[in-house]
């Protein structure tokens, strides 16, 4: 008998069926397959907030970043579990990935709206001759309904990024308060903007 004709016949053969001590092992690796895939974006969750509220911006990419490293580093933990990777699939990755995906996405966004915000601002510039027009630029995190400005010189706002113009000299103190539904938080920026008296014409 040729070895193509033994190939044929063992692809016409039946699958061997599975154990049910086979298929419950199955089923346990899958449920831990899923449960770490779940704490990795949970975790990763944890860690875009942390910065967000840290590094007060933007860092959208940073995040995502972070959490396909999450991803990738599943294959390392599965194999510190004892866990089979030869056998997984595009499709069990692409699973993998989603799953970390869902977790950290639900996370972040829940922790992010449910933070007290943290206050926080610049101008565009904090010095020159009297009058001086100045914009500030709210630079809060957290979600913030409220803004309330002090500007130093008795004047207030609750303009989320108000304008002001300093027509004395001085040095003044900028306070800026943000609200949400879970609190409130307190910047203040002593002397941040500082007024020399106008040039006489």
């Amino acid at each position: 008998m040729t070895d193509e004709v033994r190939e044929e016949e063992q692809a016409i053969l039946p699958k061997k069926k599975m154990t049910k001590l086979e298929k419950q092992a199955e089923h346990i690796a899958r449920i831990k397959k899923t449960l770490v895939a779940c704490i990795a974006g949970i975790l990763v969750g944890c860690l875009s907030w942390y910065l967000q509220i840290t590094v007060k911006n933007d860092i959208g990419l940073l995040a995502f970043m972070l959490m396909l490293a999450g991803v990738v580093l599943q294959r390392h933990i599965f194999v510190l579990m004892h866990i089979d990777t030869g056998k997984m699939g595009a499709k069990d990755w692409l699973y993998q990935g989603f799953m970390t995906f869902a977790f950290w996405i639900m996370t972040w966004t829940i922790l992010l709206s449910t933070t007290v915000p943290v206050a926080g601002f610049s101008a565009n510039v904090s010095n020159g001759t009297a009058p001086l027009n100045v914009v500030f630029a709210d630079a809060s995190t957290n979600t913030p309904a409220a803004w309330n400005w002090s500007f130093g010189d008795g004047t207030y706002s609750e303009v989320k990024s108000p304008e002001k113009t300093y027509a004395s000299a001085g040095n003044f103190t900028v306070n800026l308060t943000v609200q949400n539904t879970y609190g409130t938080n307190t910047l203040s920026k002593t002397g941040y903007i500082s007024v020399l008296p106008a040039v006489p014409s």
